[in-house]
């Protein structure tokens, strides 16, 4: 039994020698490849010290008996470690594109306008990381423009980059090289450059999405693919944008000229639609109105009268004073309008309500339905001010233009009673603002 003990005693040095890199691998674990220098070095020591402690002198022969095969498992264990830690940071890489791209799509769908929509996509697109220099170029009136940069392309924003060829139908297909358009850009000698093209449906060109960075780097697979999901996002967005758009202006020009039409047969009103509509919208801008509800406000001023159409000639055009049943058949074309620009779908009821309402006083003495106060919808007493205003300040056949200090002293009168105490001071502001300059 002591004799067991006494050789095992002898042995330990030699059998942890053999097995003294199984106390290194947590490190390797834990640092990865960048430890291995560190680990070998430490292996190495430890059994070079055992060896003088047991007075070998065979060291190369021990080494490749000893100490090679802990030497290859640590190099195995850390490579190992290395491609895991390098798979997690691939993935970790992939999630935070996809995160990106998906914080990206939302920004971009809910962008109330294609500026807005352009510095979103160029701000997902800088956290990708793919290149310093971006710009993004829309073509506007067949002219190449940069709408938004990062980096030393910022510089170009609302201009063209210098030197540049790019057109239209340059960007129509993905194989579309830079060529070159950064040759005006002294620094971009040295840069790895790419475009993407951004297209509508029916891959209408929009614009193209242009990355640079310093250095021979070219880019791969992947930064075209993010780059590619930016653009496409981009391209089915602003498309949309601009058919709206187009649709709007449609809207816009069909109800105006509805409008023009009752001015045609009412010759006393000869531009009153488009004078009411211009200055409807300036009220409504210094009161701080959002767009699309002046968008309502001015459809509503095209087709304020519209119910006129359905009046007979005789009150109409009647050069006298009506009597009290033409009158009432006039107060009627409110009601009338209203009704039937109530079958128009895409009419929002905003505007139906300055069709019905502009007639309305402040204290409760218009028509049809008698609202006082603030009980009538803002933008019909927007309007009412309007209105009432060009009235005075137009030429009819019964009366001479009225000057603006006559205007002026008619709308303080009607003050808290014909119409709007407040707007009407506003309007003042902005009306005698206007004739000082």
């Amino acid at each position: 039994m002591l004799y067991a003990l006494l050789s095992l005693a002898f042995q330990l040095p030699v059998v942890y020698q053999a097995f003294s890199f199984v106390f290194l691998i947590p490190w390797v674990l834990q640092g990865g490849i960048k430890t291995l220098p560190w680990a070998i070095a430490v292996e190495i020591a430890n059994d070079v010290l055992i060896w003088l402690a047991l007075g070998k002198t065979r060291v190369g022969e021990s080494f490749m008996v000893e100490e090679l095969p802990g030497i290859i498992t640590i190099v195995l264990v850390a490579y190992l470690r290395h491609r895991e830690q390098k798979n997690q940071a691939s993935l970790a890489s992939a999630l935070r594109s996809m995160q990106i791209i998906e914080q990206g799509a939302l920004g971009i769908s809910s962008a109330p306008n294609s500026e807005a929509l352009s510095e979103t996509a160029m701000d997902s697109l800088a956290q990708l990381n793919i290149a310093e220099h971006l710009a993004f170029v829309r073509f506007h009136e067949g002219k190449p423009m940069v709408v938004s940069g990062r980096g030393a392309l910022k510089r170009f924003h609302g201009q063209q980059l210098p030197r540049q060829h790019l057109s239209a139908h340059a960007t129509s297909t993905d194989s579309f090289a830079m060529g070159s358009y950064l040759e005006g850009i002294p620094e971009s000698k040295n840069w790895s450059s790419a475009a993407v093209p951004v297209s509508a449906r029916q891959k209408r060109s929009l614009g193209v999405l242009l990355m640079a960075r310093e250095g021979d780097k070219p880019f791969t697979s992947k930064d075209k693919a993010l780059a590619n999901s930016l653009a496409r996002l981009m391209g089915s967005q602003l498309g949309q944008m601009e058919a709206l758009h187009n649709l709007e202006n449609a809207y816009d020009h069909t109800l105006q000229a509805l409008g023009l039409a009752l001015e045609y047969r009412d010759y006393e009103t000869q531009g009153h639609t488009k004078r009411v509509a211009a200055w409807s919208d300036r009220l409504a801008q210094d009161l701080g109105v959002d767009p699309i509800t002046r968008r309502s406000l001015r459809w509503g001023a095209f087709l304020h009268d519209i119910g006129k159409l359905a009046v007979e000639d005789g009150v109409l055009k009647k050069p006298g004073v009506l009597t009290e049943d033409e009158f009432a058949k006039m107060r009627q074309h409110v009601i009338i309008g209203y009704e039937i620009l109530s079958q128009i779908q895409f009419l929002p009821m905003e505007t139906l309500q300055v069709v019905r309402h502009h007639h309305e006083n402040w204290d409760g003495s218009g028509y049809p339905d008698g609202l006082k106060g603030e009980a009538i919808p803002l933008l019909a007493r927007i309007f009412s001010i309007v209105d009432t205003f060009d009235a005075l300040y137009s030429e009819r056949p019964y009366k001479k233009a009225w000057t603006p200090i006559q205007v002026v002293e008619e709308l303080l009168r009607l003050r808290g009673k014909k119409v709007d105490p407040n707007l009407v001071d506003i309007f003042i502001k902005r009306l005698t603002t206007r004739v000082k300059t």
